[in-house]
């Protein structure tokens, strides 16, 4: 199950990356949000998507790749959802990013976590 999951983040991500907004709305589940705790801010997708798409249209989509020290898996009892947390190396930031399987997996929610 782990390895499913460790693939379809792979295409998440490289999708993120490289702007693909298509793509991630297919492992993104429609609920899907962002939340920014230093900030207090929450993304819903929809609105990730437009601003995705207006950046790529004007080439300016340039997402910083994040020097990852550590990532933690933690499955819930019956491999349906994950909880997956993640330390930058240079920040200390902490993110976690919550996946749900149903059918396959997509996520949830993506949240910077306060420091």
């Amino acid at each position: 199950m782990d390895n499913e999951l460790e693939q379809i983040r792979d295409i998440w991500m490289d999708a993120f990356f490289a702007g693909h907004y298509d793509v991630l709305r297919r492992y993104e589940r429609e609920d899907f949000k962002v939340v920014y705790e230093q900030q207090g801010r929450v993304e819903s997708n929809y609105t990730r998507y437009d601003l995705i798409a207006h950046a790529v249209q004007n080439g300016v989509w340039k997402p910083q790749i994040l020097d990852v020290e550590f990532e933690n898996y933690e499955f819930n009892r019956d491999q349906t959802e994950c909880h997956i947390q993640i330390g930058l190396e240079s920040s200390k930031q902490k993110i976690q990013e919550i996946w749900l399987y149903e059918n396959e997996w997509k996520i949830s929610e993506l949240r910077f976590l306060k420091d």
